[in-house]
């Protein structure tokens, strides 16, 4: 049988060079677009393509003005997301003391999500997962 060699343009040779480029860490949640004068860390990002959300959510004290920050230990927090899916994960990015971040008593929605925390005092970055849209 006489080996085939495909041509240096077609289809699955377009198909084969996005998918190593995609592979070789070009997939992200998002890069960071502000940050805090306090300390330099990220406070706001652009949502990539990965199918979820980067939200920083600040301690009570909210020194930094972020738009949600948490009310209490074990106390509810809803954030309105936007995504038009419901999210059904939470992967804990970044925190600047220890703590843990779950579901809060409220289901969450394609618009909002309620959170809680088991530390208040301390900011914490989320990613939001939610499945993939259309």
């Amino acid at each position: 049988m006489r080996i085939q060699q495909a041509a240096t343009i077609s289809n699955q040779d377009q198909l084969n060079k996005n998918l190593t480029r995609i592979l070789n860490a070009n997939i992200t949640a998002g890069n960071p677009l502000t940050y805090s004068a306090i300390d330099g860390s990220p406070l706001t990002f652009n949502q990539d393509n990965i199918s979820g959300i980067i939200i920083r959510i600040g301690s009570n004290a909210n020194p930094n003005g972020l738009p949600a920050s948490w009310p209490g230990n074990n106390v509810d927090l809803t954030i309105a997301h936007n995504m038009g899916r419901v999210p059904y994960g939470i992967i804990v990015i970044a925190k600047w003391a220890s703590t843990d971040v779950f579901f809060g008593s409220i289901a969450p929605t394609d618009m909002n999500v309620t959170l809680q925390t088991t530390n208040d005092a301390t900011d914490t970055t989320i990613l939001l997962l939610a499945p993939a849209g259309n």
